[in-house]
């Protein structure tokens, strides 16, 4: 089983937790290659993720980026994020040409179950296969999608990283970058999608597999409500993967604002972070400040003083109709920027 992470030195702690989460919940895999894509990380770090590694007798290798703007000619819009989630839309280039198939996991995640079955599984032609992003129509409309199209988080992807040599979809997705001028919307996410939607190439997996924040913090319908969600699962799907999840995905919301490694965060699945970072070599260390911006923790608590359902009406005017628009009329902008 290959499997890839991409960390800064910062995250590296987070990283380690969530590698920690995947080998103890896998242990019936005896041959485990943890890749990881090093964005800076210490030598103390580096040393630190490799005794967790192998300490369960797995192997561990570190690959260094590149220069993903000088790669494409392109200067990226990176926004609230950083430049190195695109890495893994370039696994082709960074990975031994040997490995065919990966599973890919973001840092900010736990590894509550076994991945045998989803690493056995067969991927009946698709490309990437990914749990659904819950979004709405507009989003799939600002990357050219059709507006029932799968469209799926990248938190945590299993990937046929031979089709994608064999197709060379690492030019379409430079050429998809290049054509939105380098601002795309969610980044390496609207890229993936926009480029393997297109070519019906997106396998879905069950919710459980990627259970993000969103799914605490409001309820089926106040999602529906708020994203104006094209939902591809079931209610009972959602409630499913709520209790019963593989991967928790601790994405950022409004709502509850922070995240586990976080002081004073309330996630749900708080205490099995902490349960899994008491055995990193990170157990000693304090949990993070809040470092939001002091409008975003404005924002977090007029919401939770707020009766919900106000909230949720707000809310959708921002997620479902201002930001679409402004995204659309960025991308008509660009279009016009680079066609003169």
């Amino acid at each position: 089983m290959d499997v890839v992470y991409s960390s800064s030195d910062a995250y590296s702690e987070i990283a380690g937790v969530s590698i920690v989460s995947l080998l103890e919940n896998n242990v019936e895999e005896h041959d485990i290659n943890i890749y990881i894509i090093d964005n800076g990380i210490s030598e103390t770090n580096k040393k630190n993720l490799s005794n967790i590694v192998r300490a369960y007798s797995k192997n561990i290798i570190f690959i260094n980026g590149f220069d993903i703007e000088k790669k494409i000619n392109t200067k990226i819009n990176v926004g609230r994020w950083h430049i190195s989630t695109f890495y893994r839309l370039f696994l082709d280039s960074i990975l031994p040409k040997e490995i065919e198939k990966v599973i890919y996991i973001d840092c900010d995640t736990l590894v509550l179950g076994s991945l045998s079955k989803i690493w056995n599984m067969p991927m009946d032609g698709n490309y990437v296969m990914g749990a659904d992003d819950c979004r709405g129509s507009a989003y799939r409309d600002n990357i050219g999608l059709e507006k029932k199209q799968i469209y799926i988080n990248n938190g945590f992807i299993l990937i046929d990283l031979q089709s994608w040599r064999d197709n060379n979809i690492e030019k379409l997705y430079q050429d998809f970058i290049k054509k939105y001028n380098g601002d795309i919307t969610y980044m390496d996410q609207g890229v993936l999608n926009g480029v393997l939607g297109n070519i019906h190439k997106i396998g879905l997996l069950p919710v459980n597999y990627n259970v993000q924040t969103v799914f605490f913090d409001f309820t089926y319908k106040q999602i529906s409500t708020y994203r104006r969600a094209v939902w591809k699962y079931s209610e009972k799907e959602i409630k499913n993967g709520i209790t019963d999840p593989i991967i928790i995905h601790f994405t950022s919301c409004f709502l509850s604002g922070t995240r586990p490694w976080n002081k004073e965060n309330n996630h749900p699945f708080r205490p099995s972070y902490l349960q899994y970072k008491a055995m990193t070599p990170w157990k000693n260390d304090v949990l993070w400040d809040d470092n939001r911006k002091k409008s975003k923790k404005i924002m977090t608590k007029m919401c939770k003083m707020l009766p919900i359902s106000f909230v949720v009406c707000c809310i959708s005017i921002i997620h479902s109709k201002i930001y679409p628009f402004v995204r659309n009329m960025k991308n008509m902008i660009n279009m016009k920027k680079i066609h003169g």
